[in-house]
């Protein structure tokens, strides 16, 4: 049931696999609480499980939101100049007659090192670096690009309040 509501709804769950609650009898635990957000944030949330009970027998979750990354620019795919030939080509070389039984990682790792090798990649800002302050300046955004940067500005400044982290 509940995994239909998430799917009917276009709903992430970040739980990993930890577990949410310790039964105080017996010791046993369970992922019980479910964290969920919406696809669009669900790459830009870290999610963790705290090990002191604070006298509960459910753990404290720490939700944050934003990149952990620390360097100024992050790696994009070219897309319009991919090798697209040869990157279905690698796919079905590596994956077509993989064991079915592939996990998740194993298949996310192979599809990566196919893009590497045959999609280039640039480079863009980090909003709130020096850098990226540059680039922004010497950029005029258009009336979409402001309404989207005040909209995600605003998505942000909320998660900032609620969650208790103080900006950069």
């Amino acid at each position: 049931m509940v995994e239909d509501i998430l799917t009917k709804q276009n709903l992430c769950v970040l739980n990993d696999t930890s577990p949410t609650y310790i039964h105080p009898a017996t010791g046993s635990s369970s992922a019980l609480d479910l964290s969920i957000c919406s696809p669009d944030i669900f790459l830009d949330i870290q999610w963790k499980t705290l090990e002191y009970l604070c006298g509960s027998d459910h753990y404290p979750i720490s939700i944050s939101y934003g990149s952990t990354k620390t360097s100024s620019t992050i790696p994009s795919w070219k897309l319009r100049k991919g090798d697209w030939p040869s990157f279905c080509r690698e796919t079905k070389e590596q994956l077509e007659c993989s064991n079915p039984g592939i996990s998740l990682d194993e298949f996310s790792e192979k599809i990566t090192a196919i893009a590497n090798h045959n999609i280039p990649k640039s480079k863009f800002c980090v909003r709130g670096t020096t850098q990226c302050g540059l680039m922004i300046h010497a950029k005029k955004p258009s009336r979409k690009e402001k309404k989207l940067n005040l909209h995600q500005f605003m998505i942000i400044s909320s998660n900032i309040k609620l969650s208790g982290a103080k900006p950069d």
